[in-house]
């Protein structure tokens, strides 16, 4: 507890009363809500100092300095400074210790910055991070720790990208989209990029296929970098590399051949976890599967509001034919946006949340599941609009 016990009191305080403005006005918690079962109780404990919350979708209410009985999800804040600054608002960031095995309980780290470090395989960026907060979920209610920044205490302090900011869009490989210039649109798209880049990184295998220990996809395929700002990635040889032009193209083959669907954009926090601050010159290429893809977790298990972190490409649909819809739900299993669901037997797509990325028309048995682009010159438009967001070419002196 900080020598001031009674500024405490009063963060504690101001904090509950705008969580609960957010709860009463906020159109994106009130969908949250509903996920939760309709009302969810926290428990809070710093130092000696409780105080609880309870929200409900027409309700909200709190206490400082009690606890609740049977709360769904108990918080502790370690730090009684990092506390404070939480409690006034701050946007103390989401890095969390992530675990195969998630049993309700997970860390969450402060992220002061970044350090260089020496190495064996050469200079790299560390982390200088503090414990902050622990959570543990006392029922089947809180299903995952992005489920977290689903609650109006965390969304507060949390820093709003504009869209005019971030942009990221998936770019199906489907073959029935056809092709432009002779080559699959997604290669076209990332031939464009690397051929103006002026350096490009990869890592050696990708972080989620890693975690998850993925049985179905190249783990070694990790994410690729392109643009002036990747110059200031601190990347060790058992981490990633810089690769050529040729390298870069081939990368991009042998990912699409694995059946990965390729993310490209601009991600400021993509570019803040290397330790780079975006200026506009960094290019974040993912390669995404459906069984690890962070991504998808941050949109099934994260706020609502999530959804706008990715757009469509203009001009591709998908839709379902019933006719010929078995019913099979494998469409179901790949959709990591949770834009997929059975009704009456029947598959249905959530336009509100589909992404058209096409795993669901890949994975169809029967061609039920279809998607389409209705001008092959959409490509273009895509590239264009890639390119309002991030400049990959070399920057002259006078340009930084």
């Amino acid at each position: 507890m900080t020598e001031n016990k009674d500024e405490m009191i009063s963060a504690f305080t101001k904090m509950m009363k705008q969580s609960g403005r957010i709860a009463r006005r906020s159109p994106i918690f009130k969908k949250d809500i509903k996920d939760f079962g309709g009302n969810i109780k926290l428990q809070w404990k710093i130092g000696k100092l409780y105080g609880y919350q309870i929200f409900e979708e027409d309700n909200y209410s709190f206490k400082v300095g009690e606890q609740i009985e049977d709360p769904d999800l108990f918080i502790r804040l370690h730090n009684p400074e990092l506390a404070l600054r939480f409690f006034n608002g701050e946007d103390m960031g989401f890095s969390y210790a992530p675990r195969r095995d998630y049993k309700g309980k997970f860390k969450v780290q402060y992220v002061e910055g970044f350090k260089i470090v020496d190495s064996e395989k050469g200079p790299r960026k560390q982390r200088i991070s503090h414990r902050y907060l622990t959570a543990k979920a006392l029922n089947d209610k809180f299903k995952h720790p992005f489920n977290l920044v689903r609650l109006p205490p965390f969304q507060r302090g949390m820093k709003l990208i504009s869209k005019k900011e971030e942009y990221g869009v998936y770019v199906p490989i489907n073959k029935n989209l056809g092709t432009y210039e002779s080559k699959v649109i997604p290669y076209k798209v990332f031939e464009h990029f690397i051929n103006k880049a002026s350096n490009i990184v990869v890592q050696k295998y990708c972080g989620c296929r890693h975690f998850n220990a993925c049985q179905d996809h190249d783990e070694e395929i990790g994410c690729m970098y392109m643009g002036d700002d990747t110059f200031e990635i601190k990347i060790t040889e058992d981490k990633g590399r810089v690769v050529t032009k040729e390298e870069a193209l081939a990368y991009v083959r042998r990912a699409i051949d694995d059946g990965l669907i390729p993310l490209l954009g601009r991600s400021m926090g993509e570019a803040g976890s290397l330790g780079v601050i975006d200026t506009g010159h960094f290019l974040s290429c993912c390669f995404c599967c459906s069984c690890c893809c962070i991504n998808g977790k941050l949109m099934t298990q994260g706020p609502n509001a999530n959804l706008s972190m990715f757009s469509r490409i203009e001009g591709v649909s998908l839709n379902v034919d019933e006719n010929l819809c078995i019913g099979c739900g494998k469409c179901v299993e790949v959709c990591v946006f949770r834009g997929r669901e059975l009704v009456d037997g029947k598959a249905k797509i959530d336009q509100t949340r589909c992404l058209g990325c096409g795993r669901c028309a890949e994975v169809c048995p029967t061609g039920a599941t279809t998607i389409k682009i209705d001008d092959i010159s959409r490509v273009d438009e895509l590239i264009g609009k890639l390119e309002e967001y991030v400049d990959v070419t070399p920057q002259t002196l006078s340009d930084v």
